[in-house]
C-alpha cells in the first residue's frame, strides 16, 4: 500500500515521511484495533483502512506535527474498529461512553494543557502517552522502553502526580480531585 503511494508522490520528503509514520505507528494502531476487535484479520483491516484514510487526506494532514498525526491516526483506527462492531451488531462499552466533554474546551486551554504535558520529564511523559493515549499494556510499555513492569507502574504513578500538581498550579483543577 505505502510503496505504491510513495512511488506516486512528487516530493521525496513525502515518501520518506509516510513510510516512517507507517513503521512508527502501525504496531500501536494494531494493538488498539485488536483490543476492540480481537486479534486477527479484522484488526488488521482496521489498521489498513486507517492508513488508506490517511493517504486520502495526506495533503490536508501533511502540515501537522507527528504528535498531531499520531492522535489523528488513533482516533481514526478507534472509530473504524467501532464501525466494524456496529456493522456486526456487536455492542461495546466504548460505544456508550461519552468521548466529548460536557462543554467544549477553550482552544487556548487545550493548547496550554498540551504544552504542559510536553514539558514533563521525558521518562514520565513517554510512559503516560503510551499508557493513556496509546492504551498500551504495562508489559508492552516495559518491553518497548526496556524497563520492568514495576518501573513502569512507578513512572505512571509519579507522572500522573506531576501532571495533577502542574494542573493545580495552572488553575485547571481548583482543588478538585482527578482520576
Amino acid at each position: 500500500m505505502f510503496s505504491s503511494f510513495a512511488l506516486h508522490r512528487e516530493r521525496d520528503g513525502d515518501r520518506i515521511r509516510v513510510t516512517r509514520l507507517y513503521k512508527q505507528y502501525q504496531r500501536q494502531l494494531h494493538r488498539l484495533a485488536a483490543r476492540l476487535l480481537g486479534p486477527g484479520p479484522k484488526a488488521e483491516d482496521a489498521v489498513h483502512d486507517t492508513f488508506i484514510k490517511f493517504l486520502q487526506h495526506y495533503d490536508q494532514l501533511c502540515s501537522r506535527s507527528d504528535d498531531q498525526l499520531e492522535r489523528w491516526l488513533m482516533v481514526v483506527v478507534r472509530n473504524t474498529a467501532l464501525d466494524t462492531l456496529r456493522k456486526e451488531g456487536r455492542e461495546t462499552e466504548l460505544e456508550t461512553q461519552s468521548w466529548e466533554p460536557a462543554t467544549p474546551p477553550d482552544q487556548g486551554e487545550f493548547e496550554a494543557l498540551v504544552t504542559l504535558i510536553r514539558t514533563m520529564p521525558e521518562d514520565y511523559r513517554r510512559v503516560l502517552e503510551l499508557r493513556f493515549v496509546g492504551e498500551w499494556s504495562l508489559g508492552d510499555i516495559a518491553r518497548e522502553l526496556g524497563l520492568t513492569e514495576g518501573a513502569v507502574k512507578s513512572r505512571i504513578f509519579r507522572g500522573r502526580k506531576l501532571l495533577i500538581d502542574a494542573l493545580r498550579r495552572e488553575g485547571y483543577l481548583d482543588g478538585r480531585s482527578c482520576v
